[in-house]
């Protein structure tokens, strides 16, 4: 081999290193954000809200018949 062929390739190794550790950091960052959204979800099911309620049951809890 020739010195140019090993630069080249060498090169070429140090490109696949860049790449691959680009796709990891953005992996890592989409699973953080997943794991924040998820976090809200579950927040926002365990909170007593009665929005969510509502939209459950959104035909209870809207009259009051007040006739004896």
């Amino acid at each position: 081999m020739d010195t140019v062929s090993l630069a080249g390739m060498a090169m070429n190794m140090q490109s696949a290193k860049l790449q691959q550790a680009v796709g990891v950091a953005i992996l890592k960052k989409e699973m953080d954000a997943n794991t924040e959204s998820a976090q809200g979800l579950i927040k926002m099911m365990i909170g007593n809200n009665p929005a969510m309620e509502r939209s459950v049951s959104p035909h209870l809890g809207t009259q009051l018949d007040v006739l004896a």
